[in-house]
């Protein structure tokens, strides 16, 4: 089968909210300074150009240029600067993966966004095990990952300590292409241009999780729920919840509202 018919994405969710439990270690992969990452800049809406060294075949393309940008999104080509999430799918079609596109503020906090690719054994085997766990039909040894971690990264207006701490994995074996997206501490998911509460960072138009390829398509509307998708090329989910939650939890953790399979042209898989 052709690289370009084999897109995956599997999102793997915590709600614990104490950092130093080595339950974190568990469900981030290795990040920050001691894996010699490189961090993005400390200017708002900000973004770093890194090229693949082995391309990356996103829903059907294969690009040689991605971009770990300071809004929660990695995008195919060009930057995105944009905090504000617009639905799925996007009247310009920027092909991106948001593990969490939302108003980040870096420059004042002591959050930092780390990347860094890797072809380090010990940690490709971890990421090969965790992929072949949710496919076991299609086995699956990756050699190249792209590690992207924010942590713990504040909202842009906020007055509180509450920070997000979100990671994102592109991996392949240059025949079949993952990303997964791996939550550890969700405390916020409004800012303040999006009429969030300085103080609880909820309310107002929450982050967005999704994927998009070039020319966008289809698409789950927001919120996403186990009966919800479509045959396209979008995907949209956002966080944690409002009114029309589907009977979902309300609050700052995300793992009770994603849950579920959702009908996609690709195998999706919300745990």
């Amino acid at each position: 089968m052709s690289p370009s018919g084999v897109f995956f994405l599997l999102i793997l969710v915590s709600m614990v909210d104490i950092k130093t439990s080595p339950e974190k270690g568990c469900l981030l992969y290795s990040y920050g300074t001691h894996q010699e990452d490189e961090s993005n800049p400390k200017h708002d809406d900000g973004t770093s150009e890194i090229t693949p060294s082995v391309p990356f075949t996103f829903y059907g393309k294969t690009y040689q240029t991605v971009f770990v940008n300071n809004n929660g999104v990695i995008s195919f080509d060009e930057p995105i600067k944009q905090y504000t999430p617009d639905p799925f799918p996007l009247v310009d079609g920027h092909p991106f993966m948001a593990p969490y596109w939302a108003d980040v503020e870096n420059v004042w906090t002591r959050g930092d966004i780390f990347y860094h690719q890797t072809t380090d054994a010990v940690l490709l085997e971890d990421i090969s095990q965790d992929i072949s766990q949710y496919f076991p039909k299609s086995p699956f040894t990756t050699t190249w990952a792209l590690v992207a971690t924010w942590d713990p990264m504040a909202y842009y207006g906020s007055t509180s300590e509450k920070g997000n701490t979100f990671q994102a994995v592109l991996t392949t074996d240059s025949k079949m292409f993952y990303t997964t997206l791996n939550y550890w501490d969700i405390q916020w998911t409004t800012w303040a241009a999006s009429n969030g509460d300085a103080e609880t960072g909820l309310g107002g138009t929450p982050a967005h999780v999704g994927g998009e390829g070039e020319g966008g398509g289809g698409g789950c509307p927001t919120p996403c729920s186990e009966d919800d998708g479509d045959e396209g090329q979008g995907l949209a989910h956002p966080f944690p919840g409002d009114d029309n939650d589907h009977g979902h939890d309300e609050g700052p953790g995300l793992a009770h509202n994603i849950f579920g399979e959702v009908k996609f042209s690709s195998p999706i898989f919300w745990r």
